[in-house]
């Protein structure tokens, strides 16, 4: 049997567009090649902490085949610098184009034409841009956002303001003293504003901002980002967010660091994947819902089941109501208990690793988001009639045919 590829997923956090972008590379290897995939977290500015080098030290031992990253340009620069030999690499966001580093990510223009959009749609005729990051890197999103948004006052509608990335991690750490120009900035807008922020955990910091100096949100201020659910539901009010296809993106990066694997140069030109899901909540002017939000609850569970979460964790995540109303409305939209549609992500997530891995039945339970593997084997034979070690056995049969 040919050796099985291995392919590194680098990330400098981990969140559920991560967790999606490594669920769409999963599911090329499932489909097209023999691979195994695994997680590493870097810190974001990998320096010569205890964190930084046992996690690159896992990383070299690992050895992998090549590489899908979620970092920044100075960690690519960091991974090409420290692993032992030449490894085909693929980012997988929107960084400086490096040589035979490959970049596969959601397509800029149309993210800011789907947010540009859905702010005109609210009836907003002011618009701005916020870049949280260094300037050097964010001219060309400036003028995409010009060129889209076509501002009345060009020069008033974007700021640069770098700030320190653990505003943007920590999406309760308050934001005093606001900077100076920022502030300035923020009042001179013509309200009301809609002002899209695209960094992680941008939108969340701009909301805290706008509290800070008593700008209401979305009266005064409608702000609208790119962060997936967990920093999304974890902002006050709510953020709307403009959030690229992961599982698209990942299949994609999978596909060309397949063939970069396999002798090809990197592509000249970076793949931009126009899929886009626009995710509307309190931040730009939608009332809490005063039943409870389904769709809300099952993208959580979509990107968490797996993590072993409970009912209680996933109404305390998504919703606003009783625990008996959401369950309640819930199963009359789905057909199902919250509790039975959780344990199916479980079970499709078992039933993938038990077909396709060479992982112990211990850890595929461990992975499925199961809390014991003994209670993994009486859930899974109750519900496929056949223990775990049966079933992977039957589908490699099935396989053989």
């Amino acid at each position: 049997m040919a050796a099985k590829i291995k392919v590194a997923v680098v990330s400098s956090f981990w969140t559920g567009y991560v967790y999606s972008l490594t669920r769409g590379a999963t599911s090329y290897i499932d489909a097209n090649m023999q691979g195994v995939i695994r997680d590493f977290r870097l810190p974001r500015k990998p320096g010569r902490s205890s964190v930084a080098r046992h996690a690159i030290a896992q990383l070299r031992h690992w050895d992998p085949d090549g590489l899908l990253c979620f970092t920044e340009t100075e960690m690519l620069h960091e991974l090409k610098r420290l692993l032992p030999r030449p490894r085909p690499m693929v980012a997988m966001c929107a960084v400086e184009r490096l040589p035979s580093v490959a970049l596969v990510t959601g397509s800029f223009a149309h993210q800011m034409e789907v947010a540009v959009r859905h702010l005109r749609q609210q009836g907003l005729r002011s618009l701005a841009f916020l870049v949280l990051e260094n300037p050097e890197s964010s001219s060309t999103r400036m003028d995409a956002f010009h060129r889209i948004a076509k501002p009345a006052e060009p020069g008033l509608a974007t700021l640069v303001e770098e700030v320190e990335h653990s505003f943007l991690e920590d999406p309760d750490m308050p934001v005093k003293p606001v900077p100076r120009r920022l502030t300035a900035w923020l009042r001179r807008l013509p309200k009301p504003v809609g002002v899209i922020c695209v960094q992680t955990g941008g939108g969340g910091y701009l909301i805290r901002v706008c509290h800070a100096l008593g700008l209401r949100v979305p009266e005064d201020v409608a702000v609208l980002g790119t962060d997936d659910t967990d920093l999304s539901l974890s902002s006050t009010p709510t953020l709307t967010s403009v959030v690229p296809a992961g599982e698209t993106i990942g299949f994609e990066a999978m596909r060309v660091l397949q063939r970069m694997m396999l002798g090809q140069p990197a592509p000249r030109e970076s793949v931009r994947v126009k899929a886009m899901g626009l995710h509307v909540r309190q931040s730009t002017g939608l009332k809490r819902a005063e039943i409870c939000d389904i769709a809300a609850a099952m993208e959580y569970i979509n990107q968490h089941a797996c993590q072993g979460i409970s009912v209680a964790k996933l109404i305390e995540e998504t919703q606003h109501v009783s625990r008996w109303t959401f369950q309640k409305h819930f199963q009359a939209a789905t057909g199902h208990t919250a509790g039975d549609v959780i344990r199916q992500r479980q079970f499709q997530e078992a039933r993938r690793l038990l077909r396709t891995t060479e992982l112990s039945i211990t850890l595929i339970a461990e992975h499925a988001g199961f809390s014991a593997s003994n209670e993994f084997a009486r859930a899974f034979r109750a519900a496929e009639r056949k223990s775990p070690s049966a079933y992977r056995k039957d589908s490699r049969v099935g396989d053989d045919r």
